[in-house]
């Protein structure tokens, strides 16, 4: 399938035609999406600054429930994302800012394993390490990029 048969198979599906024909859907669907942003860089930032040093030790329940918040936020983005592809495909294809973002996103999921299997004993201690500190730099700078790509998707759409 071409994308543009793919395009036009998204924009004739019937979630594209509800999130378009109905005026409420849309900025529902953006509340969403920027509520849910706000709990995943929140939970992140708590994380990740600690790793870098900053803030004392999170003990393993609050660290776990951090995690579960940024999952689950992470979950209801990469599901409002995929609603706002699929109502307006032609807006993201070939969109240098939108594809930047999904490198990103990428990118910082590769980090968040990093610290799954390497960092999270250290939020509960006081010290921290070289590597983990970069690492929780890194996704504060991931995640803040995916928010600046993510805002320039409009002005960068055809």
């Amino acid at each position: 399938m071409t994308t543009n048969r793919i395009v036009d198979w998204l924009l004739d599906s019937p979630v594209s035609q509800f999130i378009n024909s109905e005026s409420w859907a849309w900025p529902c669907l953006e509340i969403t999406h920027f509520f849910s942003l706000c709990v995943l860089f929140g939970s992140l930032a708590v994380i990740d600054l600690r790793l870098a040093g900053f803030g004392p030790p999170v003990s393993d329940r609050v660290g776990g429930i951090l995690v579960r918040a940024a999952f689950l936020a992470f979950g209801i983005n990469a599901l409002t994302g995929a609603l706002f592809f699929t109502a307006n495909a032609p807006k993201y294809i070939d969109n240098p800012a939108f594809e930047l973002k999904l490198v990103l996103i990428g990118l910082a999921g590769l980090n968040a394993l990093l610290y799954h299997w390497r960092f999270r004993p250290l939020l509960a201690e006081e010290r921290t390490t070289q590597i983990a500190c970069l690492s929780g730099v890194a996704s504060i700078l991931l995640w803040s990029g995916v928010i600046v790509c993510g805002r320039m998707i409009t002005f960068f759409a055809r």
